[in-house]
């Protein structure tokens, strides 16, 4: 338990101490009301992420914290290692944040945590849960592990397509 508490803190203490720079642009997506607000769906569209040791491709899924990432991109961000089994990636400004959180998660899991505001490719499932609440954005079917070793930036872009 403390193992986890000190992981915690750490990811904590890491995101309030870095940021990172990009730029957006506008996409299509199909519209959707959830009963909030309207918001443009990027369900089932795909990001990769790109460093010099590894690409990874992650499926979104129909969140609104998706649909604003994807607003934003492309992105070059820099990676921060999370206690061994997430890399983390500092936004330079907030997403969305009407969506529902979770603590769990699995490798290849995608998410997104508004106290950062970081990003989260989760590599390795040493923990049984995180510790800060992360709003899950999508998942990497393959490729989430090789981000274990990477460091530097990361690239994030729209795959043009993706059926």
């Amino acid at each position: 338990m403390a193992k986890r508490m000190l992981a915690g803190m750490v990811f904590f203490g890491l995101a309030c101490s870095l940021a990172a720079c990009g730029t957006g642009s506008g996409q299509n997506a199909e519209s959707v009301d959830n009963g909030n607000s309207s918001y443009e769906s990027v369900e089932g569209m795909q990001i990769k992420m790109a460093a010099d040791t590894a690409e990874v491709i992650i499926t979104l899924n129909d969140s609104k914290a998706a649909a604003d990432l994807v607003s934003m991109l492309p992105l070059e961000l820099t990676l921060i290692e999370r206690n061994e089994f997430a890399k983390g990636m500092t936004l330079p400004r907030s997403l969305d944040t009407q969506e529902e959180t979770t603590r769990s998660y699995e490798i290849g899991d995608f998410g997104y945590w508004a106290a950062g505001p970081d990003l989260a490719i989760f590599y390795d499932d040493i923990y049984e849960q995180t510790i800060v609440p992360v709003i899950p954005m999508g998942k990497a079917e393959t490729g989430a592990e090789d981000m274990r070793n990477t460091s530097g930036t990361v690239t994030l872009e729209l795959v043009e397509n993706n059926e």
